[in-house]
């Protein structure tokens, strides 16, 4: 349990940095680090808790933040993206792409292949679920408002 407690202390400092190294407005960095907070914390229930795939787990994490991060956006008036890319800065998998590296200085092409396809399967599961929620988001906004 205190491993997960400072896992998550950790995603919300490492955005609140990504966010200043994005040069994100100074209003954004707080709410965007906590969602990147739930977002870490969602995925690991998801992947450790509830026993899920990876890749069920980050798309997930990814829509549920996505919702999040457009209606924060919504009440903010900001764009969505300032929110959404430091929420899911948590959840990249960066492991997998360093360990893929690793893998191939090593000349140990299989496991390469392996843990790159692994980060692959990971960025694609984040990116339908981004897309897909986001269209789904603004599609629904614009029934409901009557356009």
């Amino acid at each position: 349990m205190m491993s997960l407690i400072l896992r998550c202390i950790g995603a919300f400092l490492g955005t609140v940095g990504f966010s200043f190294l994005l040069d994100a407005p100074r209003k954004t960095i707080f709410p965007a680090s906590l969602i990147a907070l739930l977002s870490y914390l969602i995925y690991e229930l998801m992947a450790v808790g509830l026993g899920q795939s990876m890749i069920f787990s980050y798309f997930f994490a990814t829509v549920v933040i996505t919702v999040i991060c457009e209606m924060v956006a919504r009440r903010m008036h900001m764009p969505t993206t300032v929110f959404l890319l430091s929420a899911m800065v948590p959840l990249a998998p960066g492991y997998s792409i360093y360990h893929s590296m690793l893998c191939l200085v090593q000349n140990n092409g299989a496991q390469a292949a392996s843990s790159g396809l692994n980060a692959l399967q990971a960025v694609g599961a984040m990116a339908v679920g981004a897309a897909v929620t986001s269209v789904c988001f603004r599609s629904m906004s614009r029934f409901l408002s009557g356009q």
